[in-house]
């Protein structure tokens, strides 16, 4: 009797995106492919168990895989807090911002994240954000879509995650009392270069007074509710006023 012959079919694949790169085995039925923003995943396929598993705050992988750390300068936001926002710290201080990465002897932007990110309501975005320039002394901005840069001075940035602090001016833990000055909700919130024109003046004013005793019901559909509270008042007015005139850090 002739020997007997086993097929197993064999699947391979690969995917990529702007920070993932993918390649996985199939030696079995099951097709396996894990995603991360920052990392790369290579996964062989066909073992039991093998699978994703998903709750609401993390997503599992399990099986067979091993991974390697995406290479290059990165940076976390360990706070970014907005001034004067109602509540208890680290309740309502979410923004959408953008992070430029300047010469420190002369202030010019030498890049800018080229897409929006949005803190949680902590002011905080852990996701690492890739800023392509090779290592060394910087400046490092953020601007927000209700709030003028802030610059954080002489920042060493290395190859891997860098923690940014803004509540600190030296960048240095912990949890400091800098906060975001308020007032810039000029221009849309598509991208870096229509997030406002990084100073309050009477155009940020006129957006305001046009919204003065409107309503905001989930306390962040309207720009101009700086304090983001139920509606837009005296209270947001002051605040603008208070930095009119005001340009950004640079």
């Amino acid at each position: 009797m002739g020997a007997a012959v086993l097929s197993v079919p064999v699947f391979v694949m690969a995917s990529t995106s702007t920070n993932f790169v993918g390649t996985q085995e199939s030696g079995g039925p099951v097709d396996f492919q894990a995603t991360s923003p920052s990392y790369r995943f290579k996964a062989e396929v066909g073992h039991p168990g093998v699978g994703v598993s998903t709750s609401t705050n993390y997503t599992y992988w399990h099986g067979t895989f091993w991974e390697d750390e995406i290479t290059g300068v990165r940076a976390l936001v360990q706070w970014a807090v907005p001034e004067m926002r109602v509540g208890a710290t680290s309740t309502n201080d979410d923004a959408t911002f953008y992070l430029t990465v300047r010469d420190p002897a002369t202030h010019a932007v030498v890049f800018t994240v080229p897409s929006l990110s949005t803190t949680t309501v902590e002011g905080k975005y852990l996701g690492q954000i890739p800023l392509t320039v090779t290592a060394g002394n910087y400046d490092v901005g953020i601007k927000t879509h209700q709030h003028l840069t802030k610059v954080l001075r002489g920042v060493n940035l290395s190859d891997g995650p860098n923690v940014l602090n803004f509540t600190q001016a030296s960048n240095t833990a912990p949890f400091g009392t800098v906060r975001l000055l308020a007032g810039d909700v000029s221009g849309s919130t598509s991208s870096p270069a229509t997030l406002g024109d990084d100073v309050v003046n009477s155009v940020d004013l006129s957006i305001l007074i046009n919204d003065l005793d409107r309503d905001d019901a989930t306390n962040r559909g309207i720009r101009a509710n700086l304090n983001q509270d139920p509606v837009v008042n005296s209270v947001d007015l002051s605040l603008m006023l208070k930095n009119l005139d005001v340009t950004g850090e640079q």
